[in-house]
């Protein structure tokens, strides 16, 4: 049972993705599902109501979508319902009703669309809120770990191995001794900017607290981990912020064949790797793979 509810929240994660950041895909679905209901309309007749079931790609329209593309849905949704009403036989007793009845469709269905958008709008702000490190706009641990437990939900279907790593930068508290904390927060948004430059979009980059990050890099082995590492400390070289400032960083990159059961046994392993760089010299970079067993 509980392998089955899991599989079904993969399915749903992975469909919500698709038409969350496909716009083409999510498009083509809104289109389908009013031809579909236009068509059941049709063949049911006019006495069945099933004005209501139109608010669907409505609502996809305005929770994934953008005000425009919702709006058009709203007009395609009352349209097919306008069309497919009358070409069902239903006769009025004035000719105005079917416009009346779609004008107040319409609004009744703009008015929901709207409150949507809202909702929408008020829960993403919330959600940046409660999952964004307001210093850097990184993810914080919370949405660290809530990532962390959805890849390792789609690991099982896909046995790709990953890597765990934990970042620290040396020298950083003599900078807020010398310079003051203004100046090591920027310092930290710099040092924010060059890991999301270095890391791909679907790796996930976020801010332990203090000056530690993480990362979780995603379809990587050893040779791929040294080039990320190298590609990181080119990026934070042009940065200037070892010449201005005198911070480096340590990092233990972690790689995994399988998702340890939670995201602090993960990121322990890569902590105790970043410890060995800090122990070895710092200002630099311990990489392991831990294979299957």
């Amino acid at each position: 049972m509980a392998k089955t509810i899991g599989l079904f929240q993969i399915k749903k994660l992975s469909f919500e993705r698709i038409i969350s950041t496909n716009p083409s895909v999510r498009r083509a679905l809104i289109v389908a599902i009013i031809l579909v209901f236009g068509y059941i309309d049709f063949r049911t007749g006019y006495e069945y109501s099933f004005a209501i079931f139109y608010l669907l790609p409505v609502a996809i329209a305005a929770w994934y979508d953008n005000t425009k593309m919702t709006m058009l849905t709203v007009f395609m949704s009352i349209g097919t319902w306008f069309v497919a009403d009358l070409s069902a036989g239903h006769l009025y007793s004035n000719f105005i009703i079917p416009f009346w009845n779609g004008l107040v469709r319409v609004i009744f269905f703009c008015i929901v669309a709207f409150l949507l958008i809202k909702v929408r709008k008020n829960w993403n702000d919330l959600k940046k809120m409660a999952m964004n490190d307001p210093l850097t706009a990184l993810d914080n641990t919370r949405a660290l770990d809530i990532e962390y437990r959805i890849l390792r939900k789609l690991s099982f279907r896909k046995k790709i191995p990953f890597a765990v790593g934990v970042i620290d930068l040396d020298g950083f508290k003599a900078v807020n001794d010398t310079h003051g904390h203004i100046r090591g927060d920027d310092i930290l948004v710099t040092f924010a900017s060059i890991l999301k430059k270095a890391n791909r979009s679907s790796d996930v980059v976020a801010r332990l607290g203090g000056d530690e990050f993480a990362v979780i890099l995603l379809d990587i082995n050893e040779d791929s981990a040294h080039h990320y590492d190298s590609r990181l400390r080119e990026l934070f070289v042009l940065s200037a912020l070892k010449q201005n400032y005198g911070v480096d960083f340590s990092m233990g990159l972690a790689i995994f064949d399988d998702f340890p059961a939670s995201l602090e046994d993960a990121l322990h392993v890569a902590d105790q790797l970043m410890y060995q760089s800090k122990g070895q010299g710092k200002s630099q970079t311990t990489i392991q793979h831990f294979e299957h067993h």
